[in-house]
């Protein structure tokens, strides 16, 4: 969902492996004569920009480095342009593509050079979020609108990414405060949308994806119509509306064939088969994500490849080839460390948690999610960490330990209430409830119980089913009687809230009409 990225991409994806640039003709191209050095007065400036020459020219990484390692050179050398107010030299620096090897394979080493995105999406796209809000930080406010519009919109994404979604919506209000040019506000618009679609509020997200989608439309730009399109799928795959959502990414297919983006048709594909999983349409899931797998294989982009192997395998583990999801997952692992894409390899072992549970192997599986957790808190993803509490804390429900299950579900749901992550806090609350009902406390079960339901319910989520299923095992466990006296008293406080009335009218529908 990174439109920003595509300002650039069009212009840097067409250059060859032969023609990336070397780091004379970078300095030629910042303004930069080593030969003139000596001129530059006083001595602590000279200093700085020998650095820049030396970081861009001399600085030469191993091609099996880490990511990190081979955006260093210009990463340092941005920095010190910075520390003399170069702003315009450092503004030029972070707009172009810096090569990236993904593989010491010479024999597919022109599908390894990553260049297609310019510096400060680059550290986005590998998960380096903290580099990226250090590099645009620096230059914000220090140029012009046009670089303060790239670096608001890499700081929301950033933001967003890590689970800051207060911090992300503000830089993405600011971007579309500054924007001049429709394209800017569709893209800041689009931004916005994935954030809140991403906090739960879909109908908020949906609005702010039809005022972009009507900009876009309105200045023929195809490649965000489709990118657009294809968010609205994605929102209404959350809700559960599958039909319309299948109905969205064949439009977005439409276009991305029609205008040839083959990143574009892999992305669309990917979106139509998730939405075949949740139909359980697992074979068109699989033809489907294949086909964007062989797509994104074939133009190099490894981080996407990560993403897509993991997607597959969910299929194979919803058709319960534990051993093919298995492999999978682990190749989706292995590529993310690769590459460095951290966000993939936390992904990964999450879902080699999940094939482990499911064989019963608990405390392989704890191992799993305690290493995915400590990357979300290396990298600062607040959503991730939730995320992997949760799921710790189900492993111990398996277990039967269920008060140390409370207490990981109890900071998984600190987490989401301070991101303001809705369906995860719905989760989270659902996830104590069930662990209550394990104890036998009934009244906090239902109590808990219901606020899941509640959350889930005000949101349009599919889980509403499952927060009706834990609240009918409770049911039975205490009788309909005591139970429909809980669920009464649990009415009443939710009535006494705004707009309460309409919400208990919408529950008791749910509990009693169904």
């Amino acid at each position: 969902m990174n439109k920003k990225a595509e300002l650039n991409e069009e212009k840097l994806a067409r250059q060859e492996v032969s023609s990336i640039p070397s780091g004379e003709s970078v300095l030629a191209e910042l303004g930069i004569e080593p030969a003139t050095l000596k001129l530059i007065t006083p001595k602590w400036k000279r200093t700085q920009y020998r650095a820049v020459i030396n970081w861009i020219t001399k600085y030469k990484p191993q091609p099996d480095s880490p990511t990190l390692e081979q955006l260093r050179g210009c990463l340092e050398a941005f920095h010190h342009l910075c520390a003399v107010d170069a702003w315009e030299k450092a503004a030029n620096l972070i707009r172009r593509g810096v090569p990236v090897i993904n593989s010491t394979d010479p024999i597919n080493s022109s599908e390894n050079i990553y260049l297609e995105e310019a510096l400060h999406n680059q550290l986005g796209d590998f998960g380096y979020y903290r580099e990226q809000i250090n590099l645009c930080s620096q230059i914000l406010g220090k140029f012009n609108d046009e670089v303060d519009d790239i670096c608001f919109n890499s700081l929301g994404l950033a933001h967003s990414a890590l689970g800051n979604y207060q911090k992300a919506i503000e830089c993405h209000q600011q971007q579309l405060a500054i924007a001049t040019e429709p394209e800017s506000q569709e893209i800041a618009l689009t931004n916005l949308g994935n954030i809140y679609g991403s906090l739960g509020e879909y109908q908020v997200a949906i609005d702010l994806y039809q005022q972009a989608l009507a900009i876009s439309i309105t200045i023929s730009h195809e490649k965000g119509q489709a990118k657009i399109l294809g968010n609205l799928g994605v929102i209404h795959r959350l809700q559960g509306d599958y039909e319309p959502a299948s109905e969205y990414h064949r439009q977005q297919l439409e276009i991305v064939y029609k205008i040839g983006d083959r990143k574009g048709i892999a992305n669309a594909l990917e979106n139509l088969g998730i939405v075949y999983y949740f139909l359980r349409d697992y074979q068109k899931a699989a033809e489907n994500m294949q086909g964007s797998l062989s797509i994104t294989m074939q133009l190099g982009n490894r981080r996407n490849e990560a993403s897509t192997l993991g997607s597959l395998g969910n299929v194979y583990f919803a058709l319960q080839n534990n051993s093919l999801a298995w492999d999978l997952y682990q190749q989706q692992l292995e590529l993310s460390r690769e590459i460095g894409y951290l966000e993939g390899e936390k992904a990964a072992l999450g879902n080699l948690g999940v094939v482990c549970n499911s064989t019963e192997q608990y405390e392989t599986a704890i191992k799993y999610y305690e290493r995915g957790l400590a990357i979300a808190r290396n990298i600062g993803d607040r959503q991730g960490e939730s995320y992997a509490l949760s799921n710790l804390g189900n492993t111990y429900t398996y277990l039967e330990q269920y008060e140390t299950a409370i207490e990981y579900h109890k900071q998984s749901l600190g987490i989401a209430a301070g991101i303001g992550d809705k369906w995860a806090a719905g989760a989270a609350i659902h996830n104590l409830s069930d662990a209550y009902r394990l104890l036998k406390k009934f009244d906090l079960a239902t109590l808990l119980g219901m606020r899941s339901l509640y959350i889930f319910a005000c949101i349009q989520s599919p889980e509403v089913e499952t927060a009706m299923m834990t609240l009918s095992k409770i049911a039975l466990e205490i009788g309909i009687d005591e139970y429909a006296e809980l669920i009464e008293e649990q009415l009443h406080v939710i009535e006494q809230e705004e707009r309460g009335e309409q919400a208990v009218a919408g529950l008791r529908k749910l509990l009693f009409e169904n």
